[in-house]
């Protein structure tokens, strides 16, 4: 089966997430939604260049912010960022990574590019 067959397969089927570990609890993270992603990015907008996804969380160096952003993930809001300011810096940090790695850029495009084509075979009028 191919990446993107196996992707849209475990989507169906509710296989399509991460667990992680922050401050003795565990969490399950699902593919972001836009809404996620930009509540979890309006807190994340300090990050420096770095040469990997978790060398660039450790340059926000703020546990608010990155806990806030990691809650978004989470819950889609902000309503656990309390409890993950209570985890480790490894921790969230380990979580964010998990959270932002479901992210594929290929795979989105090959969605827009399916979403475009139904699309098209849709409002055509045989």
């Amino acid at each position: 089966m191919n990446k993107g067959a196996k992707i849209v397969a475990d989507a169906l089927l509710g296989r399509d997430f991460r667990t992680v570990v922050v401050a003795g609890k565990a969490y399950t993270i699902y593919p972001p939604t836009i809404e996620k992603l930009a509540g979890a990015i309006s807190h994340l907008s300090e990050v420096r260049d770095a040469q990997t996804v978790r060398e660039v969380l450790l340059s926000l160096g703020d546990m608010g912010r990155m806990a806030k952003a990691l809650s978004w993930l989470v819950a889609g809001d902000e309503s656990l960022s309390g409890e993950f300011a209570k985890g480790t810096l490894d921790e969230v940090v380990d979580a964010l990574d998990a959270a932002t790695g479901m992210i594929d850029m290929k795979v989105f495009l090959k969605a827009a590019s399916l979403a475009k084509s139904v699309s098209l075979l849709a409002a055509k009028p045989k």
